[in-house]
């Protein structure tokens, strides 16, 4: 089980995606250090880059996102990206996510992502469990005493269970302590 919060499909969004994302237009990039474009949060960011994205996506279909994912993995290391969350990237996660999520789902994923940026980048589930063997995945949300649900990740795991994606929540309580009494 690995902690990927919001990390692990914005990565894979990000390396599949980013010569969409980084495309140069007209009001996105001002010097050569931003780490992401100026538009980013704009109504119109994902309709000015509609055909790059389409393009990206459509590796999902032909199968070869796999390869493309794990070289922008290689090549980019470290490049700063406003999805690419190198910290709690590894290969091995990389590989584990692209062998057990199919491409079906990464499509939902990212589709949904791309329909409002700014709402849909955050309230992923916590976790992620990978059965490599069986060449499947489920997503969890960890919920403690007095934790609540938030709104987007309400959306979320309701558009999960909508499409079919593996999810569930996890609440979890305090153990009451138990108290050993000694015999007389």
């Amino acid at each position: 089980m690995f902690y990927v919060e919001n990390a692990l499909i914005n990565s894979l969004f990000g390396l599949l995606c980013w010569p969409a994302v980084f495309m140069a237009l007209p009001g996105a990039f001002f010097h050569p250090f931003q780490s992401g474009p100026a538009d980013l949060g704009a109504p119109d960011f994902t309709l000015r880059r509609a055909a790059a994205f389409d393009a990206c996506l459509a590796r999902l279909d032909d199968g070869s996102y796999r390869a493309l994912i794990l070289e922008r993995f290689a090549s980019k290391q470290g490049v700063q990206s406003p999805f690419v969350f190198w910290g709690a990237l590894s290969e091995p996660l990389l590989r584990l996510a692209l062998d057990c999520i199919p491409a079906a789902h990464l499509k939902l994923f990212f589709r949904r992502l791309l329909c409002d940026v700014r709402a849909n980048r955050t309230g992923f589930p916590d976790l992620v469990r990978f059965w490599p063997a069986e060449r499947r995945y489920e997503l969890v949300e960890v919920k403690g005493p007095g934790d609540k649900l938030q709104d987007n990740q309400i959306r979320w795991l309701q558009y999960c269970t909508e499409q079919g994606i593996p999810v569930r929540v996890c609440h979890v309580r305090w153990r009451e302590a138990q108290r050993l009494e000694r015999a007389p």
